[in-house]
């Protein structure tokens, strides 16, 4: 993640080749007759224009293809954007869209600045089979309504050496434990850093930092800074540290671990006691959405366990739907954390607090001491 609130995922943009989903086009919900059932009963003959604005990754062809093949009088306008930022801009400046891709971070800005609409749950075929903690995440849900279907995500937590920590670990304060001077490493970035920190040092709201709070952390992260081997900058960075032996544990993700394993180093993946900091982005509705059928057809699509499956297996990606699950191998489980799904119920979803410029002074501060 960098300070620009980015994921670790980095909503990964590989490109990835020979890969052909043109089956889903049979497995995933409606004939191949440009009709698709409708969550709320009968069918919808889709047609006109849909415009879907969002993630590059979120519209390649391997998915969104057999979804135009089955529906050949309607239009799917592709429009896609690299961040939360760029999105809102596009949209405050007139941009027409009728589908949304949304990361949980942005939800609340978008609602005030008029750019969004509620879903409809009840037009979501899979809305019971989503995972509880996912559906009522904040951002999610905001004011009693759902602003977008929860669909991708990534989850952290601590990685760490099982044979030099052999009592291992299960809290971010044991990351700032005096006996691991210099073995640490940690993000180089306000947004996961503080709150770690935050996390470590007690609290529980870690977005909801008052400038008391920022100063007592940035002292704690002061005091504790020969903790730190290094801040790293990305996920080779870290593994590059950890394979080296310069690092024991750090805040982390899953994947690391597989890495590790796939070179036979001992690695160990914990979820921290205090809560686990998640990314998680969906698809919810423009404020001044056309095609509303269409649209909620592209929800659905998204949403079905093939297609997520897809973005497990090429991505990484953390799923929502537990049907999912189902179509994946025990170690793809393992690795987007979902091995223990229950974990989310302790997800903390990531976001830009409002006193974000106060956190970025904070963490200059804090690498200057």
């Amino acid at each position: 993640m960098d300070e620009a609130g980015g994921q670790h995922t980095g909503r990964r943009w590989w490109v990835v080749a020979g890969v052909c989903l043109v089956v889903l086009a049979a497995a995933c919900g409606g004939g191949g007759n440009g009709v698709t059932p409708s969550p709320t009963g009968g069918t919808t003959e889709l047609s006109g224009t849909v415009t879907f604005f969002g993630y590059e990754d979120s519209m390649r062809d391997e998915v969104m293809a057999p979804f135009e093949e089955q529906h050949p009088d309607l239009t799917v306008r592709k429009a896609p954007y690299s961040s939360g930022d760029e999105a809102i801009t596009k949209l405050r400046g007139g941009f027409q869209a009728d589908v949304v891709e949304i990361c949980v971070e942005d939800t609340r800005r978008m609602i005030s600045l008029g750019l969004i609409q509620p879903i409809d749950p009840s037009r979501i075929a899979y809305w019971n089979d989503l995972f509880p903690s996912l559906k009522q995440a904040d951002g999610v849900q905001v004011d009693g309504k759902y602003w977008l279907v929860p669909e991708q995500g990534g989850t952290s937590g601590i990685v760490y050496d099982p044979e030099r920590v052999p009592e291992g670990m299960d809290s971010f304060a044991d990351l700032f434990d005096p006996k691991y001077e210099g073995q640490i490493a940690l993000e180089d970035t306000a947004s996961t850093t503080i709150a770690v920190a935050a996390l470590a040092m007690g609290y529980t709201d870690p977005w909801s930092l008052n400038d008391a709070d920022l100063e007592r952390v940035k002292d704690f992260l002061i005091e504790h800074k020969s903790n730190v081997r290094t801040l790293y900058k990305g996920d080779s960075d870290f593994l590059n540290l950890y394979r080296s032996g310069e690092i024991v544990a750090g805040y982390g993700y899953p994947d690391y671990v597989l890495a590790m394993e796939r070179e036979q180093i001992p690695a160990a993946f914990a979820f921290p006691r205090e809560g686990q900091l998640t990314w998680i982005c969906g698809y919810g509705l423009s404020a001044n959405a056309q095609n509303l059928d269409a649209a909620y057809a592209i929800l659905n699509w998204e949403t079905e366990p093939e297609i997520q499956a897809f973005f497990a297996e090429e991505y990484n990606y953390l799923v929502s739907n537990r049907r999912t699950l189902e179509l994946l191998d025990e170690k793809l489980i393992r690795r987007i954390g979902l091995d223990h799904p229950e974990q989310l119920a302790q997800a903390i979803p990531l976001m830009i607090p409002e006193n974000y410029d106060r956190w970025l002074e904070v963490w200059r501060e804090f690498k200057a001491a």
